[in-house]
């Protein structure tokens, strides 16, 4: 059965954001090779994205989990680090990978010129990197961190041209919209978490205990309700 070692899933979402970091500091002023740089980083994240898919694929679509690093704890919560790769999973990887790089490239002629060029891509990489945080996480407050660094990042894009009244104006409307938004995202995690007894954030432990019947049906009604305001 083949399998995927976990340094090539960890690579498609750190990749980005280690080339993110060196065109902020090694490239600020080779923007051009800045910009080049991130496209070749996303075009890597992409090809592991497609064997992950592949490899998924010829696992029947069973789910590969990896072991979590622990942050801090919370009372009996574990805050931990870690991603599980299942068909879903695959195919957001891949869609994520995707599209990020034909923005890359796209972006590549489109900013030619601006004065913010390399701040632009370094923006757009954190961007990526959050998208696919969201995507492989593991747990629900790992999500909400990915969650928050996009609505903080959408923020910043949206008003690349502040200097443009319109722009700040956008950018601001963004920022209240998505901050709104996160109340109810965030209440709806707390109801998960509630739901198993204050005792994991496990994406897919809640989603056992949910199935196996051991959360009352208005809670998971309630949390639903409140993740779909969320978004």
């Amino acid at each position: 059965m083949p399998t995927i070692p976990e340094a090539a899933v960890w690579a498609i979402y750190f990749v980005p954001l280690a080339t993110g970091a060196l065109c902020a500091t090694a490239f600020r002023r080779t923007p051009l090779m800045a910009g080049r740089a991130m496209i070749a980083a996303m075009f890597v994240a992409w090809l592991l994205a497609l064997w992950t898919l592949q490899t998924v694929l010829g696992n029947h679509g069973e789910a590969i989990g990896f072991e979590p690093v622990t942050w801090v704890s919370l009372g009996d919560i574990p805050i931990r680090f870690g991603a599980r790769v299942d068909g879903l999973t695959a195919v957001m990887l891949v869609v994520v990978t995707s599209v990020s790089l034909c923005v890359h490239i796209y972006s590549l002629g489109y900013m030619h010129g601006d004065v913010r060029f390399t701040w632009f891509y370094v923006v757009l990489s954190l961007f990526t990197g959050a998208m696919l945080n969201v995507v492989i996480a593991d747990n629900l407050f790992q999500l909400l961190l990915g969650w928050e660094v996009m609505g903080v990042c959408s923020y910043l894009l949206i008003g690349h041209w502040w200097e443009e009244q319109a722009n700040s104006n956008a950018a601001i409307k963004a920022f209240l919209t998505t901050r709104v938004g996160d109340i109810p995202f965030m209440f709806g995690i707390f109801a998960l978490v509630l739901a198993t007894g204050t005792t994991t954030s496990n994406i897919h432990v809640i989603g056992e205990r949910v199935a196996g019947g051991e959360v009352s049906g208005p809670l998971i009604a309630a949390a639903a309700l409140l993740l779909f305001g969320g978004t």
